[in-house]
């Protein structure tokens, strides 16, 4: 019998979880809230129970502790979503599923999704950014996450706040999450930004924010794609703002070539997560 593969797409808000013979041959599928951590991991466990799986690959919000040879291998470090402080995503699921997992973030697994299926094809340097509840980043190098000594937290990054907005971020007020996630929309706003009519001027306000994080990533990284995914960027009119703010400010300094080739839409659209969580799931020699 053939063994299946199963993965995870742990987000804020919600789980998206999938068995597969393949990344890109989805037997089932279900998607649950994401909740306090013991009614989320039974949900999760519960799926996955009736199926005999080789393994699971996680991609999931963070921090988390990605070095496989560590004993808190899998372990979140950050309140980022309450509640999930100090739970151990590895130890979890070896305990209750008797599996072994490959664990990345929700973002890198994203970017490993597009490598291999979407819009990162023969991409050499891939940055996915999610823009909803939060804003998070994953970077490929050659088609391999990019970590160093802990993983990238670009939705922690300083950006211009000219008209001092306070900001949602509870660590730092007003880092890139904090000015330009979904929920700093809807305090900016006083309005949920999937309520925003397309003229609306929060759109401008928020490609000019989005710019000022994507130029830094430019000047960081010189990304081949930096592909644009999550719930805000579902306002497809934001894709050319967003390039004509980043060309604005980077003010020619070097080409950027054509940035409608560069900054970019998910190839897969909302399944670049699980895709890539079934990647990781293949094992290491896999991805």
């Amino acid at each position: 019998m053939t063994l299946l593969v199963g993965g995870v797409e742990l987000g804020g808000t919600k789980c998206v979880l999938a068995v597969a013979k393949s990344p890109i041959e989805i037997l089932h599928r279900a998607v649950v809230p994401t909740e306090n951590p013991k009614k989320t991991l039974q949900n999760i466990f519960d799926f996955f129970s009736d199926y005999e799986l080789n393994r699971i690959g996680i991609g999931t919000f963070g921090p988390v502790i990605l070095d496989s040879e560590s004993k808190d291998y899998g372990l979140l470090i950050s309140e980022s979503k309450k509640g999930w402080k100090n739970i151990n995503l590895s130890r979890e699921f070896s305990n209750n599923l008797q599996v072994d997992t490959t664990i990345d973030t929700d973002v890198n697994a994203a970017a490993i999704g597009e490598y291999r299926y979407g819009v990162g094809k023969d991409s050499q340097t891939i940055v996915y950014v999610t823009i909803g509840t939060g804003i998070g980043g994953g970077l490929l190098v050659n088609g391999k996450s990019h970590t160093g000594d802990f993983h990238l937290e670009l939705g922690h990054m300083r950006i211009p706040n000219a008209d001092n907005f306070a900001g949602i971020c509870k660590f730092h007020g007003d880092c890139w999450e904090g000015l330009a996630s979904g929920p700093s929309m809807e305090k900016r706003w006083g309005i949920s930004a999937s309520e925003l009519s397309e003229p609306h001027p929060a759109w401008d306000k928020e490609a000019e924010l989005l710019a000022y994080g994507i130029v830094s990533i430019i000047a960081n990284h010189s990304p081949d794609k930096i592909i644009l995914g999550g719930g805000v960027m579902k306002q497809k009119q934001l894709y050319p703002k967003v390039r004509s703010e980043v060309l604005r400010i980077w003010n020619d300094y070097t080409p950027l070539g054509n940035l409608s080739e560069m900054i970019v839409e998910p190839g897969l659209g909302l399944d670049s997560g699980i895709v890539g969580a079934l990647i990781l799931g293949g094992g290491p020699a896999q991805i």
